[in-house]
């Protein structure tokens, strides 16, 4: 199913983790509109770059999300964030980018310089800006791109 013009629903459920543990990643109908808000706002991240995005992890149903470590109140399981890769260059020149050209978000993540997490919001726009780095085989979150 075509979202956007750049971004299929395929994109934002693909998992090889939930495939080889056959778990079913479908979207449920009551998140669909946040998974199209994604989408649309998605296309404003790719205007900005430039480049062809690639979702590296989008929505997670509750299962997956345990199964890959993620936190329970992750925006990916509902269907409100995406790890996002691009070869504009790295994590943080992309965050960089992002907010020098004012593309609205709820959280941006340079996680550990080999990917970025951004979540969107209907309603709240936080710009939160985080780095995710490892200390002590624990990540920590810094404020900030460093």
């Amino acid at each position: 199913m075509q979202l956007t013009e750049h971004f299929t629903l395929d994109e934002f459920t693909r998992s090889p983790i939930a495939n080889r543990l056959k778990i079913d990643n479908s979207v449920p109908d009551e998140l669909m509109a946040n998974v199209q808000l994604t989408a649309a706002k998605l296309e404003l991240v790719r205007a900005a770059l430039g480049k062809p995005i690639i979702i590296t992890s989008g929505y997670r149903c509750a299962e997956l999300n345990k199964r890959v470590g993620g936190v329970s109140t992750s925006a990916h399981t509902k269907g409100l964030a995406v790890d996002i890769r691009c070869d504009y260059g790295t994590p943080k020149q992309i965050c960089q980018r992002l907010i020098d050209a004012g593309v609205q978000f709820d959280k941006l993540i340079q996680e550990h310089n080999q990917w970025v997490h951004i979540g969107f919001s209907s309603s709240n726009n936080r710009q939160i800006v985080l780095t995710a780095i490892k200390q002590g085989g624990k990540t920590v979150y810094v404020n900030g791109l460093v």
